[in-house]
């Protein structure tokens, strides 16, 4: 809602511009806090920041233009859970002679310290310059606390369109996505789960999962990773995805035990999981109360269909999102087209990823955190565009 005011002025305002008023009122359960950082952005990529007052405003005096409004929040941790805030206003058209009320509202996410560390999913360039190479995919999941965390199932989920510049037709008439209030994330075709009925991450564990092909591919590509480690965990289910290039034999060094299963209830002639390797919305969960995870992919009345179309081929699952533990939206730098995937109670912003040059996205060092525990602390804000940075090289292969 954007409200015409008037408010006082701040002495530091820029020079040799139209210059005009905006004041950002916060609403929601910390309406009224002091000190949240504001965020003002034009469309040229210049950023304002200010921190709110008692009241929650946050005032400004920028040049004219059109701006977005922004804030991610973190509040303090309560049993190793924290309480995130995020929120946006986009196209807001500042004129010179018209001071600006906006109204910001925030998004809460309750987020546990099990989250995605690095995402890598694009592939490599092979050795003799004929292609790429993008069998090699893996994701590492990590305790981002000192604290011993038990779950009761992991559960791997990719939201649709597969890539960010698909045809997003999720969307109602007023630019927001239609399972949003309903407070849901689609997993779309399938998931993948951790076997057992626990998964136990010790302090700052970190599992490292290859999402196809757990074998070391440095053998065959210089390029690529060696995911062919006693350690590591991996997707396979052969019975259910017959594709053996993407799912070849793991290694033998690999346990049985270290074989995550795959529920499915998409399109049935899929060979292999539609991961992008361009731009994927990636997302881990644990399974609802009282439900293992193959029970909630197997759950006929927990169905929605992208796009409204009531196919199989459409079928996803509905998972809430107080059961999402985290979320990266992937955009490719090769389209300029991209629509949001994952809500802002999930992942409210998104990171650029090239594929097919051995790139990844990992999350942040939060430097602050990291003096104060004496180990390597990971950013989360529920913002990818602030937590997560695109590698020149996948963190594995800098360590072969």
């Amino acid at each position: 809602m954007l409200l015409v005011g008037l408010v006082a002025c701040h002495n530091d305002e820029p020079k040799g511009y139209d210059i005009e008023q905006v004041s950002v009122q916060l609403t929601g359960d910390i309406a009224g806090t002091e000190g949240i950082v504001v965020k003002l952005t034009d469309n040229r990529g210049a950023e304002f920041s200010q921190a709110t007052d008692a009241q929650g405003l946050a005032t400004f005096r920028v040049p004219v233009g059109i701006y977005q409004a922004s804030v991610s929040w973190v509040g303090e941790p309560v049993d190793g859970w924290r309480s995130i805030y995020n929120g946006s206003v986009s196209n807001l058209v500042v004129s010179a002679g018209q001071p600006l009320v906006v109204e910001l509202p925030l998004t809460v996410a309750t987020t546990s310290s099990i989250i995605i560390r690095e995402l890598y999913v694009g592939g490599c360039q092979k050795d003799d310059g004929s292609g790429w190479f993008h069998r090699d995919k893996y994701v590492i999941v990590a305790n981002n606390s000192g604290q011993r965390v038990t779950l009761p199932g992991l559960c791997l989920a990719i939201c649709t369109p597969y890539n960010s510049y698909g045809i997003n037709k999720n969307y109602t008439a007023d630019g927001r996505l239609n399972y949003e209030d309903e407070g849901f994330i689609p997993a779309a075709s399938a998931f993948w789960y951790f076997p057992g009925n626990e998964v136990v991450f010790e302090p700052w564990e970190q599992k490292v999962i290859a999402l196809n092909g757990a074998i070391d591919h440095t053998l065959t590509y210089s390029n690529s990773v060696n995911l062919a480690n006693a350690a590591y965990y991996c997707t396979y289910d052969i019975e259910q995805y017959s594709n053996t290039s993407y799912y070849p034999s793991p290694s033998e060094v690999i346990p049985t035990g270290h074989y995550l299963r795959v529920v499915r209830y998409g399109d049935e002639s899929e060979q292999a999981w539609p991961l992008s390797n361009s731009s994927p919305a990636f997302f881990i969960f644990t399974p609802p109360a009282g439900m293992s995870a193959l029970e909630f992919g197997n759950d006929a009345s927990n169905v929605w269909y992208d796009e409204g179309r009531a196919l199989p081929t459409y079928a996803c699952r509905k998972v809430p999102v107080g059961n999402i533990l985290d979320g990266v939206e992937v955009y490719s730098t090769a389209w300029q087209e991209a629509a949001k995937r994952l809500t802002a109670a999930v992942d409210v912003g998104y990171v650029y990823m090239t594929s097919r040059q051995g790139h990844s996205v990992e999350r942040r060092i939060d430097e602050a955190e990291t003096a104060r525990q004496g180990h390597t602390v990971y950013q989360d804000t529920n913002n990818s565009s602030a937590d997560f940075v695109e590698r020149e090289h996948a963190s594995l292969r800098n360590e072969q």
